[in-house]
């Protein structure tokens, strides 16, 4: 039999079975990430424990920069020996969905533990979200790989996999299965919808075996603000729109700058090792001049929403913390931003608070409720994911009184950062990556998976360009074709002349190495309005 039946034959069959997979790829998820999770708290203890030695003089000192020099030396061999490790890891499980990386799963998974246990550990502003994700979606590669999977069924419980570790990580089931929908995809489809939620609560539920239920961030109880202050949520919005656009540009910036002193130096060992020395120069540095700035800061948030915190040291507290996490980030060390931006998000909306209670009156005990909405809306701002950060705030914190507070925030800071032409951050990250991207690395990677073959889905929008139109009116790639269209409940084989409408769902034979061209092609032709082509 040829990989396209076998192809249309398993697509036909594997709804079902796919649950079953699902299951098995949240439970495997919820062990890792929980493990993950417990691991990055005992690694807290490392910080703890450099902590105390900038209180001992020069011989503190000494040894401090001797255990960040063993550990920056660890995170240097890890990512020579797997670069796929380096960042986030959203970036990757996205170039793998498109078609552009073969990831080897099972190095990438050891690596990306450990690399991320170091540098958390250690001190550097970054999260373990992001890193949760990627170990998530190698799992489900891995069991597909390992049951034999073909590559349609492959793709889902990697999807499955990805929501499952930002359940897991976050303990919002939710929230990672819209995220899967929302920025991994960016369409929706029944069948992702439905296994990636099988897989998230799985994984909520392992994880919550492993490390409890104790929230992420300890910020519950809070006042929701009075309907007769809401014109506070527009100036809200806009704050956190144009922190956003900051934040996105501060990350490019970040990023060239580590990237220039990579050029400097010849070979492949060198220039990894010259960003992970120059930044744990930096972090040496934190431990002695602003040690409240070091790790993800997840703890920062709880005391924050208390009111903790004055105005003067809010807004010292975000200039260092935007400074120092986007720099981490920029290294290209492994570790989210996933966290960190959240904490932005909190440490804004503990500074709009205190000085909407100076400038305004508004009474400092909604400072909680500050808190928790800009967390929403910088994470809208800068993902581009409103959805996604509208239902992880709301799964977190259990307070759905103010959820239409979250959408009416979110949504303005969301347009602000859309009008001033920030991309989405981890489509920025991408794009940067694909920029001049051509190494024989890669070309290999794409070259093991041109023969392999995949069914992609497709809902027609209305007012799209081919909503009304015939399929030949679409021109795929050579090799790719339209297998069958769904309407109204029923299955049938198209022709060439067949017209196509919106509420159509397309089901598209292509190769591995085609998934990014039709992908485009898809959200330009089915997915965006087309008001000229409806003239």
């Amino acid at each position: 039999m040829s990989s396209i039946e076998k192809n249309l034959n398993r697509v036909r069959s594997f709804q079902y079975a796919l649950l079953i997979e699902a299951i098995a790829v949240g439970v495997l998820t919820g062990v890792v990430v929980g493990c993950f999770r417990w691991l990055l708290g005992k690694a807290e203890n490392i910080k703890e424990m450099l902590l105390e030695l900038t209180d001992k003089g020069l011989s503190g000192g000494f040894w401090l920069a001797v255990i960040l020099f063993v550990i920056a030396v660890c995170v240097t061999f890890l990512l020579i020996a797997e670069p796929e490790i380096g960042g986030s890891g959203i970036p990757q499980v996205e170039g793998e969905l498109r078609g552009h990386l073969d990831m080897n799963w099972a190095k990438v998974l050891s690596a990306k533990f450990a690399g991320c246990a170091l540098t958390i550990g250690s001190g550097l502003a970054l999260g373990r979200e992001g890193p949760s994700i990627q170990l998530g979606a190698m799992i489900g590669k891995g069991f597909a790989r390992r049951t034999h999977r073909l590559m349609t069924e492959e793709r889902l419980l990697l999807t499955c996999g990805a929501g499952a570790g930002i359940s897991a990580a976050f303990g919002a089931p939710l929230a990672g299965a819209i995220f899967a929908l929302e920025e991994l995809h960016q369409t929706f489809s029944a069948l992702v919808l439905i296994t990636t939620l099988v897989a998230t609560a799985v994984s909520d539920y392992v994880a919550i075996q492993i490390v409890g239920v104790e929230p992420v961030f300890d910020i519950r109880g809070f006042e929701a603000l009075p309907a007769g202050h809401y014109w506070v949520l527009v100036v809200l919005g806009l704050v956190l729109g144009l922190l956003g656009f900051v934040y996105n540009n501060t990350i490019e910036l970040m990023q060239n700058a580590f990237g220039r002193l990579a050029k400097r130096i010849n070979g492949d060992v060198m220039p990894v090792a010259a960003r992970m020395a120059a930044i744990y120069a930096i972090v040496f540095a934190m431990y002695y001049i602003y040690p409240t700035a070091l790790g993800s800061g997840s703890d920062l948030v709880g005391q924050i929403g208390r009111g903790d915190f004055g105005i003067k040291a809010l807004a010292v507290l975000l200039i260092v913390k935007l400074v120092f996490s986007t720099g981490c980030f920029g290294s290209g060390a492994p570790g989210g931003i996933f966290l960190p931006l959240l904490v932005l998000g909190a440490i804004s909306g503990g500074l709009c608070s205190r000085a909407l209670t100076a400038l305004c009156g508004i009474d400092e005990k909604y400072i909680g409720f500050f808190v928790v909405i800009s967390m929403a809306g910088l994470f809208a701002s800068i993902v581009r994911a409103p959805a996604t950060g509208i239902i992880l705030i709301t799964e977190m914190t259990g307070e759905f009184s103010s959820f239409l507070s979250l959408v009416i925030v979110s949504l303005i800071a969301y347009t602000v950062a859309d009008l001033m032409g920030s991309e989405p951050i981890y489509e920025q990250l991408w794009n940067r990556r694909m920029r001049g991207q051509a190494t024989l690395k890669e070309d290999r990677e794409r070259k093991k998976t041109t023969e392999r073959k995949v069914i992609l889905y497709q809902d027609i929008h209305m007012g799209s360009y081919i909503d009304g139109r015939m399929i030949k009116a679409l021109s795929f790639p050579k090799g790719s074709l339209i297998v069958a269209v769904l309407r109204d409940g029923s299955e049938f084989i198209p022709a060439g002349d067949t017209l196509l409408k919106a509420g159509d769902r397309l089901e598209i034979l292509c190769r591995a190495s085609e998934i990014a061209e039709m992908k485009t092609l898809l959200k330009e032709k089915c997915q965006t309005f087309d008001e000229v082509g409806r003239l």
